[in-house]
């Protein structure tokens, strides 16, 4: 945690780490620390992302959950993504044994909380409003100085009732799994990075497994059925060559299909993609099959 000194004793400075998905073009992030200093001044602030596609609760919940072994214990996490603001979603707290979450009941808060004996809390606004509420802009009027009063000591089951966590809403997409089909295992895209990087729902693990393969073997993928391109599946991008597809395992915790010094967008699109098995006999690493692939 951060901290300073003051007459040889080290002070631990509260931290919150904020995720949202605002951009920074305009005055929102600014808005959400201003508060945060207002209620606590002593607080340390750090950027998870702001960077997140608009609405993408999905892919947020699942960066949270693979951030918050990068944050110290006793970290406030405050996440806004929240295409219901002014609706009738729930604004909640998730305390746990590690670290607190503090955002909109929407499915951005549980993956990350499950796993570590979590009680939840709905925000009472009349204990935590510095002003007047917004009707759409919550992450500054609720959630930034409710972060901020734990951030500096205040329990959360002094902000608001507590509700079962089982109640609270999960993500839209279920990460790790895949669905096995006739054709092979189907996963969803849920990104593209700004490299043209097409990041997929599905885990190494779920990808071994489903297709019995291992790294250095051939794949094919398609996303219409009729298309199949054959890609290698490796450790990183660098180990096919230049205009080559490669599926990996990405820092997103996730597979990844990757043009090498390329955009695999411009040959791959589609929002779901299916994977599946290349014939020893098939011919060529990366080539375009006219025919599905033998499995």
């Amino acid at each position: 945690m951060p901290g300073t000194q003051d007459g040889g004793a080290w002070h631990v400075r509260p931290l919150i780490a904020i995720l949202t998905d605002y951009g920074l073009r305009d005055h929102y992030v600014g808005h959400l620390k201003a508060v945060i200093k207002l209620v606590c001044p002593e607080a340390e602030v750090i950027d998870i992302t702001h960077d997140i596609p608009k609405y993408n609760v999905a892919l947020a919940s699942h960066i949270i959950k693979i951030s918050k072994r990068y944050l110290p214990k006793k970290t406030v996490i405050l996440a806004v993504v929240d295409p219901g603001v002014g609706g009738p979603r729930r604004n909640v707290v998730i305390e746990t044994r590690e670290r607190v979450y503090v955002g909109p009941d929407n499915g951005l808060l549980t993956p990350a909380a499950s796993d570590e004996d979590p009680r939840a809390y709905e925000i009472d606004v009349n204990k935590v409003r510095i002003g007047r509420i917004s009707h759409t802009f919550h992450g500054r009027d609720i959630y930034a100085p409710t972060a901020a009063l734990i951030a500096c000591g205040v329990s959360p089951e002094f902000l608001g009732d507590p509700i079962p966590f089982d109640v609270l809403v999960k993500p839209p997409i279920e990460f790790g799994r895949g669905k096995m089909i006739k054709e092979g295992l189907k996963t969803s895209v849920v990104h593209v990075d700004d490299f043209g990087n097409i990041i997929t729902s599905l885990s190494k693990e779920a990808l071994e497994e489903g297709l019995k393969i291992r790294v250095g073997d051939r794949v094919a993928l398609t996303t219409d059925l009729k298309t199949w391109y054959e890609a290698r599946y490796v450790e990183s991008f660098s180990h096919v060559g230049v205009g080559e597809l490669a599926v990996y395992e990405g820092s997103y915790e996730l597979i990844e299909v990757a043009l090498y010094m390329g955009r695999a967008t411009d040959l791959i699109k589609g929002a779901e993609i299916v994977l599946s098995t290349v014939s020893r006999s098939s011919r060529g690493d990366c080539s375009q099959l006219s025919t599905p692939p033998t499995r």
